[in-house]
């Protein structure tokens, strides 16, 4: 009886293996910007975009306007990832995250950031006790973030 047992056992263990000789199918490949960005706070929806530079020359016509802009990561709070600095060709914004409702890593220095938010021209004092961005001309309310490798 125990035989008959082992046997059974050890057909039914090597009907359930199956050899394949070909390759199997390959999985569907996403987008480079889905494989590399690791997205923060809410979706980024808005439509109206505009680069740092053209904000810092115009200040007063994006002042409470919630827009997408660009730029690459220098700083993050290293208590908790709650602001950062970015910068694109010459302007350095201050974006900080939206009532601390999320976080960003704090090793983003130096990623490429998408950043949909709302444009403030001055400081509220509710900055993070850390120092923020030196020279940072703009400050951007973010409520969503997303972060990518160059």
């Amino acid at each position: 009886m125990r035989t008959v047992l082992l046997l059974a056992v050890a057909v039914l263990g090597a009907a359930g293996c199956k050899t394949q000789d070909s390759e199997p199918a390959p999985l569907p490949r996403a987008s480079a910007q889905a494989v590399l960005a690791d997205h923060f706070g809410e979706a980024i929806t808005a439509t109206e975009k505009a680069t740092l530079v053209d904000i810092a020359k115009t200040p007063a016509a994006f002042k409470g306007k919630t827009l997408v802009t660009t730029g690459k990561v220098t700083r993050v709070c290293q208590e908790r990832g709650c602001w950062m600095a970015i910068k694109d060709t010459a302007t350095n914004a201050t974006v900080r995250m939206h009532g601390h409702a999320f976080f960003v890593p704090m090793t983003s220095a130096g990623k490429d950031a998408r950043v949909q938010g709302t444009v403030i021209l001055t400081k509220d004092g509710h900055e993070c006790d850390e120092a923020e961005a030196v020279g940072a001309e703009l400050e951007i309310d973010a409520t969503g973030v997303e972060l990518s490798s160059s």
